[in-house]
C-alpha cells in the first residue's frame, strides 16, 4: 500500500517474507536478557530506544512468549530513533493489556511521518506477536519509530536493512545505461568521419 504517493507498507504476516525483500543489517531482540530494567535511552547498534526501560522476558508475571521492550509505568511514548540510511524496517510487537484496542504507531522518515492503527497481539501467557515491516522508497529511509505505551505495547526483533530494488528498477538502469552506450559510440563514429573528411 502507498501512503501519500511516497511511503509503501507492508503488513506481512512472515518475517521471513520481509527478510526476503532486502538485506536485513540489525536484528535486535530481548531474549538473553530475561526481564531486566535497562538505561533510558538504551542505544543498541543503529538504534537508540527511549521513554522505556523495561525487558518483560519470559517467566515473569506477565510470562510473553519472546523478551518485550515496554515502558514500566505503562503511560507515555516508546521512541526508537534510527541512524543511518536504513530503507527496511520491522519490529514483532505484542500487547500486555488485554482491555486496549488498537495500537497508534508513527513511523517516521528523511520526508515525513506517517501514522498507522492497528491490532497487536496479546502476548500474554505466551501468545503470538504481530510482525510489521516497512519499505522506503527510493530516497527515503526511516529516521524513527514511536508508540504509545498506555496499552502497554513491546518490540521485539526491530529489524534495519536495505531494500531490493525491484524488476523495473533493474531495467530502467540498465536501459539507461544502454542508451549512454549507444550515445557514446554514435558520437565517437562522427568525430571520426568529421576528422576523415578534413
Amino acid at each position: 500500500m502507498k501512503l501519500n504517493g511516497v511511503f509503501r507498507t507492508t503488513a506481512i504476516a512472515l518475517a521471513m517474507a520481509f527478510s526476503a525483500s532486502g538485506t536485513i543489517t540489525q536484528n535486535t531482540n530481548w531474549d538473553a536478557y530475561g526481564t531486566a530494567f535497562t538505561s533510558d535511552p538504551l542505544t543498541v547498534g543503529d538504534l537508540t530506544f527511549s521513554g522505556a526501560n523495561l525487558i518483560l522476558g519470559p517467566g515473569s508475571v506477565y510470562n510473553p512468549a519472546r523478551g518485550l521492550f515496554l515502558k514500566n509505568t505503562g503511560f507515555g511514548d516508546v521512541t526508537v530513533q534510527v541512524a543511518g540510511t536504513h530503507s527496511l524496517l520491522g519490529f514483532n510487537a505484542g500487547n500486555m493489556n488485554p482491555t486496549e484496542g488498537p495500537v497508534t504507531f508513527t513511523v517516521t522518515t528523511n520526508v515525513g511521518a506517517y501514522i498507522f492503527v492497528d491490532a497487536v497481539n496479546i502476548a500474554l501467557n505466551s501468545g503470538p506477536l504481530s510482525f510489521f515491516g516497512f519499505e522506503a522508497t527510493s530516497g527515503e529511509h526511516f529516521t524513527s519509530l514511536s508508540w504509545s505505551a498506555r496499552d502497554g505495547t513491546g518490540v521485539t526483533d526491530v529489524q534495519l536493512g536495505t531494500a531490493v530494488p525491484e524488476p523495473g528498477t533493474w531495467a530502467m538502469l540498465i536501459l539507461g545505461f544502454a542508451m549512454i552506450g549507444y550515445a557514446a559510440r554514435r558520437h565517437s563514429r562522427g568525430v571520426r568521419s568529421t576528422i576523415a573528411a578534413a
